[in-house]
């Protein structure tokens, strides 16, 4: 759905997210924004095709960086499906994601090359940015959804060998810092410009501080799959709302996490530290029922994804806890994120957006992306005030139109 000539939307509010424009007109021209102002500011120039956008709001397209897939794929099967998981993401908004790979040695260097080759050769959605290894070196204490006979001490042979076979895609590294050579493996891969986090761990407030002190910028899954806060001993997330080198993702989907506690979240770091994810997995976009997710049975219903008991050797074996549903990853969608903090968080739009938008592209260099400003990648989408998405553009290209 591409256009041959200059594509000039006009008359749309549009959030940069930096700046408010009323009544703006945005320029595309070669894949990027040729130029962005108010309509009486911007020449459109001749013979472009005019989108009016009246009543609608222009902003970036959303960046997702935890992500394991959609409409009953995975991100990282084959080609094929996420190719198809990318069209999902672009009726969402999203314009770039992290494919997010876990499991087996095998299973995360086949991952590895579905990344590849979808850098490689483009997909007809969203584009994949990076790649995320969640995992799979974590606490067996906070599994989430995770097998932990398949958590393993951290290996620089395998994450050097997984970074070939993805051809150096990887971004994103998600460990438990406590575990037996967690530090050194942190600082091996930080300085090789991979961005490490906190991960399904149990760690106290002082082993977090040893993390960052190796390397440690970023936060999984807030309040999930984390040691808690406890007045005593704040753990994981005492250090995710207090420290300020790190970000933290958030799953805004009021399941993962009470709205009381985003809020929380959001008081204490505000709008610059937060990076909103969906963690999504094969059943999102797909109707209530019984799927199947990495070899896990999961259930969809009343907007979650579960597994009906923890996962097969789970410190929860056995326990009060284990009678309890386990969450495995989510339903939810980049829009719906921005939507909910709004409504359920009453966070002002503009910094709704920037959670989705500048700060990820901000925190892991992509410099052309997250924000509307001329000379940047036109990634670019057409919203309402309810966050539903109605034109989505990736480098200059109509991808998805509601």
């Amino acid at each position: 759905m591409g256009y041959k000539d200059p594509i000039a939307i006009v008359k749309g509010r549009i959030l940069s997210p930096i700046q408010i424009i009323e009544k703006g007109t945005l320029v595309i021209e070669d894949g990027r924004i040729a130029d962005i102002g108010t309509e009486d500011a911007v020449e459109v120039p001749r013979g472009a095709e005019k989108i009016d956008a009246s009543g609608k709001i222009l902003a970036p397209g959303f960046i997702d960086v935890h992500t394991h897939g959609a409409v009953g794929k995975t991100t990282q099967e084959s080609y094929e499906a996420i190719n198809e998981v990318s069209k999902y993401f672009a009726k969402c908004g999203t314009t770039g994601f992290f494919s997010t790979t876990f499991g087996s040695l095998e299973e995360m260097i086949k991952g590895a090359r579905v990344a590849k080759d979808a850098t490689k050769k483009g997909l007809e959605g969203a584009q994949v940015l990076g790649l995320h290894l969640e995992g799979p070196y974590f606490n067996p204490r906070k599994p989430g959804a995770g097998d932990p006979r398949m958590f393993r001490r951290p290996s620089i042979e395998e994450f050097e060998k997984i970074q070939r076979e993805s051809d150096r895609a990887v971004k994103l590294i998600s460990i438990a810092p406590e575990i037996e050579g967690a530090l050194e493996f942190i600082e091996y891969v930080t300085k090789r410009r991979v961005v490490a986090a906190i991960g399904h761990s149990y760690a106290t407030y002082e082993e977090v501080l040893a993390g960052i002190k190796a390397g440690i910028s970023h936060v999984c899954h807030t309040y999930n799959a984390q040691r808690e806060l406890h007045h005593r001993e704040p753990g994981v997330v005492g250090a995710a709302l207090c420290e300020e080198r790190l970000m933290c993702e958030l799953i805004a989907d009021s399941y993962h996490v009470h709205p009381a506690a985003m809020k929380v979240l959001w008081r204490a770091r505000g709008a610059d530290h937060i990076d909103l994810i969906t963690d999504s997995t094969t059943p999102a976009g797909l109707p209530e029922g019984e799927y199947d997710f990495m070899g896990l049975k999961v259930i969809v219903k009343d907007g979650k994804c579960v597994i009906p008991r923890p996962p097969v050797g789970s410190a929860l074996e056995g326990t009060p806890e284990a009678e309890k549903e386990t969450l495995a990853g989510s339903m939810a969608t980049m829009n719906g994120d921005v939507r909910n903090m709004v409504k359920l968080v009453d966070v002002p739009l503009q910094d709704a957006i920037k959670m989705a938008t500048i700060n990820p592209a901000r925190e892991f260099g992509f410099d052309d992306k997250g924000r509307l400003e001329k000379g940047r990648d036109a990634d670019v989408i057409v919203i309402d005030n309810g966050l539903n998405v109605y034109m989505t553009f990736v480098g200059g290209d109509l991808v998805y139109q509601k």
